[in-house]
């Protein structure tokens, strides 16, 4: 198309390129993510994961790929959390849980006094309160765990990061029972996607010898704590890539590359989609990785220990 057609603020008779759509939400964006970490021509068996409001997983090697895309849902990116926003300045991005005092150490981006927490603190905090038995396996919070940092009844319980004079918003940062199962419930999505698409393939996690996580939240995750909830499998950590803005690189190399805009076509028929929601196996695999790390799901050998250090001091 040109961009006069589509009334852009640029070159009128300048050209516009459209990535193909796989098939549902699985679109042109999967197709650059694709080219730009070559997945279409490595030899080893790779996964891509892309982690958004919806997560696009994508699968293979270069005698074929399948694809999937799961309603991870905006928890991921601080949407729907009480305290939640995105990775800018102000931002809580990593944290870390002393399990004898309970006491919660933190990094904000920028270094200036926190006004929220970004999803991958989130997902690090809920790995923490796993470890030092904050929260059970159901992802309860425990009353009497942590002295002062939790507080309220029943489901609205709450734990406090950080506490409001430390803070740059008037009020204490808080994590809540609710917005531990926003992030129960979006790392089931995630994990079920990688796990039907595993079965499609017929291969264990031991298999995959390359894994990308591309976009902002894939930046700045901490894998070990995903795979410590449940989120990814557990494989080996140096497996893991961090390969950032995958979409955005690979559109510009389309941009500038008529060879690249070619290989895009010819990717297309090389990948194979898979509707979750159709799949026999979804349900039970949903269900049962809403638990931390999941009720089908052997706790990897680290956090197995530490738990059960936790358990023997009666936490």
């Amino acid at each position: 198309l040109k961009a006069g057609q589509l009334g852009l603020d640029a070159a009128p008779d300048s050209n516009v390129y459209l990535f193909p759509v796989i098939a549902g939400f699985v679109g042109g964006d999967a197709v650059a993510d694709i080219i730009a970490t070559e997945m279409h021509s490595i030899k080893e068996l790779s996964m891509l994961i892309d982690i958004g409001t919806n997560a696009e997983i994508v699968l293979g090697n270069r005698e074929g790929l399948i694809a999937c895309s799961c309603a991870s849902g905006p928890a991921f990116e601080g949407a729907q959390i009480k305290h939640g926003m995105r990775a800018s300045e102000g931002a809580i991005e990593r944290v870390w849980i002393d399990p004898k005092t309970f006491d919660i150490s933190y990094k904000v981006i920028g270094g200036v006094k926190p006004v929220g927490m970004c999803g991958s603190a989130i997902v690090e905090a809920i790995a923490e309160m796993l470890r030092t038995g904050m929260i059970d396996s159901r992802g309860r919070i425990q009353e009497g765990r942590s002295t002062w940092r939790t507080r309220g009844t029943d489901g609205k319980r709450e734990i406090v990061i950080v506490p409001k004079d430390g803070t740059g918003i008037d009020d204490d940062i808080v994590l809540t029972q609710s917005d531990i199962r926003e992030i129960q419930l979006a790392k089931a999505a995630v994990y079920t996607g990688i796990s039907i698409l595993m079965k499609h393939k017929r291969v264990q996690p031991d298999e995959i010898k390359r894994v990308f996580l591309a976009g902002a939240f894939g930046t700045y995750i901490d894998p070990a704590s995903a795979r410590d909830i449940g989120m990814f499998p557990e494989m080996p950590l140096n497996r893991i890539q961090f390969v950032g803005n995958t979409a955005g690189s690979g559109a510009r190399m389309a941009l500038i590359s008529s060879p690249t805009r070619e290989l895009a076509q010819t990717i297309l028929p090389k990948v194979k989609y898979v509707e979750l929601g159709a799949d026999s196996e979804f349900q039970k695999e949903f269900v049962s990785a809403i638990d931390l790390p999941n009720s089908r799901k052997k706790l990897f050998p680290t956090v197995s220990k530490i738990i059960e250090y936790n358990r023997s001091l009666g936490r």
